[in-house]
């Protein structure tokens, strides 16, 4: 099984970080080839709706996030993950969702292929998990509508400081658990 890990925060060792790697340590043990793919670090540009992927089978901007979006294709299990700032996962991360168009056909039908495990892992200050709920919302009717079968989430709340996830030793144990049940 390929399982990639999108990381939407701009911290390199911050908790949704730490959490996802976490998540892919535990799929590699379970004998899973994994990448993780860091947005921070990477150079893309959001979606300029030139509708050039409606007639072909990729994105016209030749960047990171095109090469990203090409391992999806072939990605069994997808780990995606975004702190909360705002009241919104980060710029990073919904730029991302936004180039996810490309999967999109001229009449709207979905064109990445069906059937992906999708988990979900957010960190946010606020020690309220249900502060931010229409996210979490929002976010699996997308998951839903692209074909994917959410399997899991892991939400890190009091995320205030980037070491809250290390240091929390059964959080750490349930990433893990998650990646070796994918």
């Amino acid at each position: 099984m390929n399982v990639i890990g999108i990381i939407g925060s701009p911290r390199q060792n911050g908790n949704v970080s730490t959490l996802v790697d976490e998540v892919l340590k535990g799929a590699a043990e379970a004998g899973h080839s994994t990448k993780a793919y860091r947005l921070g670090e990477m150079k893309y540009a959001g979606c300029q709706a030139c509708m050039y992927c409606k007639s072909h089978d990729k994105c016209r901007q030749d960047d990171d996030m095109s090469k990203l979006m090409e391992e999806m294709k072939t990605a069994d299990a997808v780990v995606f993950g975004s702190p909360i700032y705002y009241w919104q996962f980060s710029s990073q991360f919904r730029t991302f969702i936004d180039r996810l168009y490309m999967f999109l056909g001229q009449d709207f039908s979905v064109t990445l292929p069906a059937g992906k495990k999708a988990v979900v892992v957010t960190s946010q200050g606020n020690p309220d998990v249900d502060s931010f709920r229409n996210v979490f919302t929002d976010f699996n009717k997308l998951l839903e509508m692209y074909g994917f079968e959410k399997v899991d989430e892991l939400h890190l709340t009091a995320g205030n400081s980037p070491s809250t996830a290390k240091e929390n030793k059964e959080l750490m144990e349930q990433a893990r658990s998650i990646g070796k049940t994918l």
